[in-house]
């Protein structure tokens, strides 16, 4: 299971409906029973999904031995994929069309034996579909933390549309993908102030290519399924602009001091849809002059590498604007667990603590975000922008 060890990559998904608040056996048993496992006779569907007992891609059995730690539930997606491949089925036409117009006085395969070899070809086609060679399987690891009604997981993509749909079809249950805009929503309709959110809209850090009243469109967003994402990527500026001007430390309420360092990884992307990215990977990149200088031109982070500490505890990862989505997660060693039970769980707890941290700090951007202070906090971020940070030798 991808969560017990190694780096972790994922976001999270609020868990809506009737879910249940502990793992019992009713429900290992209707993971059970929508597990993927395939059919030995027949032709295999192009692409079929599933549930997996989740420690390696033909696992299929569930139980509270292997898949329920603390009280969390630990499972996977399996989803394969029967496809032959186009240049495998062009080579069958072509080497059965070449033996058919050799035994032709002409030389050349006539029309009628085009259309009966399509015969011959899709038996051979299906033959090899029936046989697996050609089967191909990936496995999605996921984390249930029930008390909290989210799941973790690095589905994406049609992946997370299969992941979807499963849970509603075999567990009653909605899965609704958090992003920046759905947790700024969330955080703000549970103070009854979300007149703040609908009313928001996106800011200028600098002037824009056509004068001061141009402000950014967040062309990624505005595509999106949730277009007040922007604030992602606002949490991010706020974030590099904090942690350089406030010695690394900003004071979150639900999580005490959280010390910030932006380390490894800088992406951004022009918020007006003019000047394309730039990507930086050194050791602290943002104090790269070059960093400061796309800010000025109209860029705004999409993705940083952070180093975050938080709860007496070192996290090291990726995170992504948009999305509220973690990448390359190295969570602090366990140093004394006595079984791979106890390291589990406490990787679990380590797990839990980062995302309070990360939530903590975007929940202290939001009551900045969200008030008057906002205004002199963006004055003081473009100064910031304009003053060129002091020349590092940063580490490529």
């Amino acid at each position: 299971m991808s969560f017990a060890s190694g780096s972790l990559s994922f976001r999270r998904f609020a868990v809506e409906g009737a879910s249940p608040s502990t793992v019992d056996q009713e429900l290992l048993d209707a993971l059970s029973e929508h597990a993927l496992r395939p059919a030995e006779m027949g032709i295999p569907p192009e692409v079929e999904y599933g549930f997996s007992g989740g420690r390696h891609v033909l696992d299929d059995q569930f139980s509270f031995d292997k898949n329920v730690f603390a009280d969390c539930a630990c499972f996977g997606l399996r989803i394969d994929t029967n496809r032959i491949p186009a240049e495998l089925k062009r080579a069958y036409e072509t080497m059965e069309e070449e033996a058919i117009a050799a035994g032709n006085p002409s030389g050349f395969i006539s029309k009628r034996q085009k259309k009966d070899l399509k015969e011959v070809i899709r038996a051979r086609l299906d033959k090899d579909l029936r046989s697996g060679k050609f089967r191909r399987s990936r496995l999605a690891p996921i984390l249930w933390d029930l008390p909290a009604k989210l799941v973790y997981s690095p589905a994406s993509g049609p992946i997370q549309e299969k992941l979807l749909e499963i849970f509603d079809r075999t567990l009653n249950c909605t899965l609704t993908p958090l992003s920046a805009g759905s947790l700024a929503l969330r955080h703000l309709e549970s103070r009854s102030r979300r007149r703040d959110y609908e009313d928001a809209r996106p800011t200028r850090f600098v002037i824009g290519p056509e004068g001061e009243s141009h402000h950014p469109e967040y062309p990624w967003t505005i595509r999106g399924p949730q277009p007040k994402d922007f604030f992602g990527n606002e949490f991010l500026l706020w974030l590099w602009h904090e942690s350089e001007t406030r010695d690394g430390s900003i004071a979150a309420e639900s999580a005490g001091e959280v010390a910030v360092f932006i380390d490894r990884t800088l992406d951004l992307d022009c918020a007006y849809g003019q000047s394309g990215r730039d990507l930086f990977r050194a050791t602290g990149p943002g104090k790269m002059p070059e960093a400061r200088e796309a800010l000025r031109s109209g860029k705004i982070p999409r993705r940083l590498g952070m180093v975050l500490d938080a709860f007496k505890q070192q996290f090291t990862f990726a995170f992504n604007a948009e999305n509220f989505a973690f990448s390359s997660v190295k969570l602090p060693d366990v140093e004394e667990a006595q079984t791979p039970r106890v390291l589990f769980e406490e990787r679990i707890a380590l797990l839990r603590d980062l995302c309070r941290a990360a939530d903590a700090l975007y929940e202290t951007f939001l009551k900045v975000r969200c008030s008057s202070a906002w205004e002199a906090r963006v004055a003081a971020i473009r100064r910031w922008i304009l003053k060129s940070p002091k020349p590092v030798a940063a580490v490529a």
